[in-house]
This record gives C-alpha cells, sequence and structure tokens, in this order.
C-alpha cells in the first residue's frame, strides 16, 4: 500500500490553468471539459461572402477540483480572475480577459460567464469549481495562431512521452 494519499497523485501536472496575469490558478483534477462552438449563419439565399464572414461562438466549461492546502487561495484567485474579465482589465500589454492552457484547447481572450463552488464532507481537502468561460477575440489572426503553436508543442510532447 503507497503513503501517498489521492490529494498527492494531483499535486505535479495541472490539467487546465487560468491566467489572467499577475495570477494563475492550476486545476489539477479536471472531471470534465467541454468545448462548445456556434455559428451564426446567414439566411439561404443570401451573398456567399457573408457566409465566409461570419464569427463563431466559442464556450468552454469545465468541472474540476481545487485540491490540497492552497485550495482557498487558488478559489479566492479563480473568484478575482473572474471579476477582472467582466471589466477587461489588463496590463496594457498583455491580452485582455483570460488566458486558458489545456490539452483540449489553449484560448486567450475569455471571459467567465458563470462560476460555482461546491464543498462536500465527503471530500474535505478538496473545493469542486464548475466553470463556463466564453471566448471573445479581437479581431486579428493572434488567437488561432496561439491555439495552432500550443496544439503542435502538446502533440509534440505527448508524442515523445
Amino acid at each position: 500500500m503507497s503513503d501517498r494519499s489521492f490529494v498527492e497523485e494531483f499535486l505535479h501536472l495541472p490539467s487546465a490553468t487560468l491566467l489572467a496575469l499577475p495570477l494563475a490558478v492550476p486545476l489539477f483534477a479536471v472531471s470534465r471539459m467541454s468545448l462548445s462552438e456556434s455559428y451564426a449563419l446567414p439566411p439561404v439565399g443570401a451573398a456567399a461572402f457573408r457566409a465566409a464572414t461570419t464569427a463563431s461562438t466559442d464556450t468552454v466549461s469545465l468541472s474540476a477540483l481545487l485540491v490540497g492546502p492552497q485550495r482557498l487561495l487558488w478559489k479566492k484567485n479563480l473568484e478575482t480572475i473572474a471579476a477582472a474579465s467582466r471589466t477587461g482589465a489588463s496590463l496594457g500589454f498583455l491580452p485582455d480577459g483570460i488566458t486558458l492552457v489545456s490539452t483540449l484547447v489553449t484560448r486567450t481572450h475569455m471571459q467567465v460567464t458563470e462560476l460555482s463552488f461546491t464543498a462536500a464532507a465527503q471530500r474535505i481537502d478538496c473545493v469542486e469549481v464548475n466553470v463556463t468561460l466564453r471566448h471573445v477575440p479581437k479581431p486579428g489572426p493572434l488567437d488561432a495562431l496561439v491555439d495552432l503553436g500550443a496544439t503542435a508543442v502538446l502533440s509534440a510532447v505527448e508524442f515523445l512521452t
């Protein structure tokens, strides 16, 4: 039998990280993450160029556990990040909003639309968090390039390990 606790298993590499510099919240035990992309399509028979210029709305929902002795600090940081994402506060040269880094998707310019926390007696050293983020990109190719680069790096790392 191992001397390590269940919590120690998750204290090495996070499944996802939410960044709004100078704050970062690592989510070590992500149990569910979903990416939803919705597209606004023009009516049938509309000009062809309108279909090519419509934007998509990306929404990421995730459920995770904040584990370990720093869980309440990370909870407070998540609340601070969510509040800052509504106002678009930034340090000027940094991207506005939240940056989500995970194996499924990497997105900049995210805003928190929903945030909830649950504590249970069965998991006394954990706080469950549910976050819904909406992608609100600025015009330009930066977000697509960041996502493509992160996907390439993560694929290479996974292939090499």
